[in-house]
């Protein structure tokens, strides 16, 4: 679409796995895209941490889960299909109080049989760690479901409030395999050939930040964010990475979903262009 909205705009994709869905949604907008994803996802066939922690958590069911996202819940239950677990360790959780940090991991954990007990109203994982913290936790395992990062404030209060936490990260992230294709991302972001960036996942702002630096470029990419470039996030929680990273005011749809942000993007650049 020559005439889109987004026509004669560079926009950068850090993502991996949605990356094409996202370079289709903003090109049909007239926009050039950028890839330059800024996370590799393990394979859990070969994750020897996780198959452990399963077996644990089907020995030991826990007291309470708190589910962080429906893609890391999907994947730790094929995971555990994988290794022939899945009945046992839903069968486990299913003894636990099922908290959901949105709906997406509701709608997971609810296509998985596991009964929902409390929804955080505004999707964030510190509303599943406060309302936990309401419940009498001594001796108590809690099963914390994270989004690709860890969060050891969230594990050093629930165990303060002497529960034992079991962290469960089904889709460990790690730096890219071929850092290239981000760093041209970063340059471009410096040299002000982009309108924006788009992250979907917290991990892929830290680690865009962790490249810039071995490139040389921490402090330019932070400024060009600050600056120029429109810090697109799908959600807030996304949103939490950009700002420790020092970027004041990242753009956040009013729904924490990809479709949601690139409307919500192709607005803000059509109305800062007319400005």
């Amino acid at each position: 679409m020559p005439n889109g909205p987004l026509h004669g705009m560079t926009i950068g994709v850090t993502a991996e796995r949605l990356a094409s869905e996202q370079a289709e949604l903003l090109q049909k907008r007239g926009a050039r895209v950028l890839l330059g994803p800024a996370l590799r996802v393990f394979s859990y066939e070969q994750d020897e941490v996780l198959k452990a922690t399963t077996a644990d958590v089907v020995d030991r069911p826990p007291d309470f889960l708190l589910a962080s996202t429906g893609f890391g819940m999907r994947t730790w239950l094929a995971a555990a299909e994988s290794w022939g677990m899945r009945e046992a360790l839903v069968g486990a959780l299913g003894q636990a109080r099922v908290a959901n940090r949105g709906a997406k991991a509701a709608s997971a954990n609810t296509a998985a049989g596991l009964t929902e007990w409390w929804r955080a109203p505004h999707e964030r994982l510190d509303e599943l760690i406060g309302r936990v913290l309401a419940e009498p936790l001594a001796g108590r395992r809690v099963v914390l479901q994270l989004h690709g990062v860890g969060d050891p404030d969230a594990v050093a209060r629930l165990a303060g409030a002497g529960a034992e936490v079991i962290q469960v990260d089904a889709y460990r992230l790690s730096l890219p395999a071929d850092p290239i294709p981000a760093q041209d991302l970063i340059r471009a972001a410096c040299a002000d050939q982009l309108a924006a960036i788009t992250f979907v996942i917290a991990p892929a702002i830290h680690n865009l930040f962790v490249l810039a630096r071995e490139i040389g470029f921490h402090s330019e990419l932070r400024e060009a964010l600050n600056d120029r470039v429109v810090t697109a996030c799908v959600g807030p929680v996304c949103a939490e990475g950009a700002i420790q990273e020092g970027v004041l005011h990242p753009l956040v749809p009013s729904r924490a979903r990809l479709v949601p942000m690139i409307h919500a993007l192709t607005d803000h650049l059509v109305e800062a262009r007319s400005v």
